[in-house]
């Protein structure tokens, strides 16, 4: 408390200045520590060091925003975790494990203009070295690079093979025409960093082709059942005609056997031969037969 007038005591009015200048520089340093307390959260709250865990499939890339080297350094950041500026760089994942697309359908042209439509599914994925060199590139992330650049190369694989196709040649040599389709895709998406892995697509020809296909087809179905019949009748006509000539054989034989056997016993038949086998089949027992009465007679044998 301060005194004013007369009467007031010196020492007591020395004390009292001397309390309130303490007081006072301790206030001026709490405001300081305050102040020094503030502009440190501030600064935490504001400071641009970060971190990005590049995880295991994928490839960071660092971009440098300022300065005379901005854009995409030649560095390929690998997995784990990276830290970096965010007022001067910035950092991108570009995942480099297979990837697959379902596009939506769409039509191309034949040399003789018939529209196929094509409803393709690609399989690739990002070669890592050339990581940066597609985000210089484009700009883009890897979903919107797949619906534009890369749908174009697909679609102008397919528009570039079927126009060097007629119509019927694309169905009956469909396998040629696919791996036409696969060797201008794959150059085209390695040219650009990406590598190849497959390609299924759904191929529909157009209703009028369809029909003569499945007419053909019909029609050929019907001759290789024709075939087949006149093959089996054929062969079942063979199968008769060989039993009914080994049966004819077989009885030619027989017949050959017994005419050979007949010649052989006339010829070994003579008297005198006849006369011996009378005599070995002979019991000793003479023929008799009653004329009437009781008087026997001898009745000769030859």
């Amino acid at each position: 408390m301060a005194y004013s007038g007369y009467g007031q005591d010196p020492d007591f009015m020395k004390q009292q200045a001397a309390t309130d200048a303490a007081k006072k520089q301790g206030v001026i340093k709490l405001i300081k520590y305050g102040a020094i307390v503030v502009g440190i959260l501030i600064a935490l709250a504001i400071q641009p060091f970060t971190y990005e865990n590049i995880d295991a499939g994928n490839t960071g890339i660092k971009l440098n925003l300022y300065g005379t080297d901005r854009g995409v350094d030649n560095v390929t950041i690998v997995t784990g975790r990276v830290w970096y500026n965010t007022w001067t760089t910035r950092v991108v994942e570009f995942p480099t494990f297979m990837q697959n697309v379902d596009y939506d359908a769409f039509i191309v042209n034949t040399k003789d203009a018939a529209e196929f439509h094509v409803d393709p599914k690609l399989s690739y994925h990002v070669n890592a070295v050339f990581a940066p060199r597609i985000y210089k590139s484009y700009r883009k992330t890897l979903k919107e690079i797949e619906q534009q650049s890369i749908r174009n190369s697909v679609y102008e694989a397919y528009r570039i093979a079927a126009n060097s196709f007629s119509s019927d040649s694309v169905m009956s040599h469909r396998q040629v025409f696919d791996a036409k389709v696969e060797s201008i895709l794959r150059k085209s998406l390695e040219k650009d960093g990406f590598v190849f892995e497959s390609l299924t697509s759904k191929l529909d020809p157009p209703t009028s082709l369809r029909e003569m296909i499945n007419a053909k087809n019909a029609s050929i179905q019907a001759r290789l059942k024709a075939d087949n019949e006149a093959l089996q009748a054929e062969s079942e006509g063979k199968v008769l005609k060989a039993r009914a000539d080994a049966e004819a054989t077989a009885t030619l034989v027989k017949a050959k056997a017994e005419a050979e056997a007949n010649r052989l016993r006339q010829v070994t038949l003579t008297p005198l031969l006849l006369q011996q086998q009378w005599i070995q089949k002979w019991d000793g027992t003479l023929s008799t037969t009653s004329l009437g009465g009781s008087t026997p007679v001898m009745v000769n044998l030859k």
